[in-house]
């Protein structure tokens, strides 16, 4: 199974204990693929600056890092899917547009990239993050985790 994993759970699971353990064994398993877009990366890296983390969480977070697959964001089909995503989240795709009742939204930069990457990897994004529910078994399958349940 391909992951693509949402900033707010790598960041979750490198605060919470007990979250991290329901990731181990719900997520990381020997044949589960786990993939991050690059833009995660970047997101975690200037959370931690922000934050004023000391070394000792900076390196928590290279660490956490260097354990997931880094997709590009500089790459045709994630620039395309990125494109089609953010019209479609627009309700302004012409050949897929919003299902009745659903309103246009205009989602985070950041969100758009990593939908794109899960979108062109085919994996499943796991977030906390309900900016996505529009786009699940649209471009990508969606596991939402109430992040509420781990506090």
């Amino acid at each position: 199974m391909t992951y693509i994993l949402d900033t707010n759970i790598l960041l979750f699971s490198i605060l919470n204990a007990t979250f991290e353990d329901f990731y181990k064994n719900t997520y990381r398993q020997a044949n589960n693929d786990l993939v991050i877009s690059a833009v995660t990366e970047g997101e975690l890296k200037s959370l931690a600056l922000k934050r004023k983390w000391g070394s000792k969480k900076t390196n928590q977070v290279i660490t956490t890092l260097q354990q997931y697959i880094s997709y590009p964001v500089k790459l045709d089909s994630v620039i395309n899917a990125y494109a089609q995503i953010d019209a479609y989240s627009q309700g302004l795709l012409a050949h897929k547009p919003l299902p009745v009742g659903m309103t246009a939204r205009n989602m985070g930069k950041n969100d758009l990239w990593i939908a794109a990457t899960a979108h062109v990897v085919g994996g499943i994004l796991i977030t906390a993050d309900k900016d996505f529910n529009h786009l699940a078994d649209v471009y990508f399958p969606l596991h939402l985790v109430d992040i509420n349940d781990f506090r």
